[in-house]
């Protein structure tokens, strides 16, 4: 069982780090959003939100949560465990 949930958890890292930067440019760039704007909305460099554009770095959940606040998405859009934009009220 411990070798099927490594699995799954390599899959689910893999899929984060290539669905997070994709999303994040898309918001930004529907928002007309730049690096420096969004750097100064998280209060953090610029080079950190390049970073998460292109992969090179990964946000941790805080991060996730704040930029899902940011561009009124949820953070599961933003993981890729969901492709709606914004969430369904029932």
């Amino acid at each position: 069982m411990s070798s099927i949930n490594n699995f799954l958890l390599e899959k689910q890292l893999s899929t984060i780090s290539t669905t997070v930067p994709d999303r994040l440019d898309y918001l930004m760039r529907l928002h007309n959003l730049t690096n420096i704007a969004l750097s100064e909305i998280m209060c953090c460099a610029e080079s950190t939100i390049s970073g998460y554009r292109t992969g090179r770095r990964v946000p941790d959940i805080f991060v996730i949560c704040h930029l899902s606040t940011i561009f009124g998405v949820t953070p599961n859009y933003f993981l890729g465990f969901t492709d709606e934009i914004c969430p369904t009220h029932n």
